[in-house]
């Protein structure tokens, strides 16, 4: 069994992504010292998937969601399908160090962070952020909850990729990272990251569970209490359980890292984490977007906000853009009444800070951008936004 599973490990799995993000040095490690309940259990997967038309699934992918289910086959094919359904549709597997998305770019001058300064004392590769330096009004202005997803999703593979290089050099099964979270100068602004935090979360539950073996907090202050209160409901308690408070960062982060992965100001050798220049950004005060002129309105405490666009004659191509100011988010939904009735949601409901789309219909219809803050009973929100057509010449 073991030879047929190490053949598995490495079988044609091009289409699935290179080898370094694949795991496949981690998963030879791992399989040989598998006990037999669990080798039992990944062969039984393993053939479930071949049978409802999944064929060459990477071992790492079903070690993922076996982990994640301690070892029951059953609920990890629940999982595992629907993550390759999203693997697949998203090419997950062409997220390469070479084809960094553009967007990337913003996320890495909106979030202050590194993932080159090294590994801890196990092996695993760490990730560093300056949470608390976090720009958040400028990550909501310049890009969209879907772009922030996909950056993560690349950045996760690289770190899939630096997991499996690690396993080549210290020979463990390394297959998770850890975290170190800096949260000096958190603040009450950095509420405008929650829909982000909680779009990872849910991301990172489908798709990379338990990816996080270790999350180190420093610099937790005193409104640390308070942040932990307002995060914990958008956390896995897989999540929660990794946690762990860190005092004095310089005395009691070296128990856990060499000194050259730590920066100095956690009492290490290592290198800075550098905070970006983001004067070429985009302000959310401004007026126009992509040479559109912005329409400003408030919405009161408990009051929603309609838009409705006609296309009486024919097909159009309908494109919106809004930006909540001050930080705050504000429910949003996007529904398309098409001409024989049937209503389409262009944009699901959700709690957003800006957003940014397109629909094109298939004949004349009606479009209808609806703001909701009827969850709010104190706080007022204020939009900027266009909404604009242009019609389709060609409509069936």
């Amino acid at each position: 069994l073991i030879r047929f599973l190490e053949a598995t490990a490495m079988s044609d799995t091009k289409s699935w992504g290179g080898s370094d993000y694949l795991l496949e040095d981690c998963m030879k490690i791992l399989l040989k010292d598998l006990d037999a309940e669990k080798k039992k259990a990944l062969d039984s997967l393993g053939e479930a998937l071949t049978k409802s038309g999944h064929k060459d699934v990477p071992t790492a992918f079903l070690i993922r969601f076996l982990e994640a289910t301690s070892f029951d086959a059953t609920k990890a094919f629940e999982k595992v399908t629907v993550f390759l359904k999203w693997y697949t549709d998203s090419k997950i597997g062409e997220l390469t160090m070479e084809k960094e998305p553009k967007a990337n770019l913003i996320m890495q001058k909106c979030i202050p962070h590194s993932v080159t300064n090294g590994c801890d004392n196990d092996g695993n590769p760490v990730y560093i952020e300056l949470t608390g330096k976090i720009q958040c009004a400028l990550l909501a202005a310049n890009i969209s909850k879907e772009d922030f997803i996909n950056c993560h999703s690349w950045g996760m593979q690289q770190m899939l990729a630096k997991a499996n290089e690690s396993a080549k050099k210290t020979g463990k099964p390394i297959r998770k990272i850890t975290m170190i979270t800096d949260l000096q100068d958190i603040g009450f602004s950095h509420r405008a990251g929650l829909p982000y935090i909680s779009a990872t979360m849910s991301h990172d539950d489908l798709y990379y569970p338990k990816f996080v073996g270790k999350i180190y907090i420093v610099n937790g202050g005193y409104l640390f209490p308070l942040v932990w209160s307002t995060l914990k409901p958008y956390m896995p308690q897989w999540i929660i359980d990794s946690v762990e408070v860190v005092g004095d960062a310089k005395t009691e982060m070296p128990k856990y890292f060499p000194k050259e992965t730590l920066p100095p100001e956690y009492g290490g050798s290592g290198a800075e984490i550098k905070v970006l220049d983001t004067s070429d950004l985009k302000s959310a005060a401004a007026t126009t977007y992509d040479g559109e002129e912005l329409t400003e309105e408030n919405i009161a405490a408990g009051d929603k906000l309609e838009i409705t666009i006609d296309a009486e004659n024919r097909a159009g191509t309908f494109g919106w853009y809004f930006i909540s100011e001050g930080d705050y988010d504000i429910g949003f939904s996007v529904s398309v009444e098409e001409k024989d009735g049937t209503v389409v949601e262009a944009r699901k409901y959700d709690k957003l800070i800006t957003d940014k789309g397109t629909y094109t219909s298939k004949g004349p219809c009606k479009v209808t951008l609806t703001w909701d803050n009827s969850y709010s009973f104190l706080t007022s929100k204020t939009i900027k936004f266009y909404a604009s057509v242009a019609e389709v010449n060609n409509a069936q």
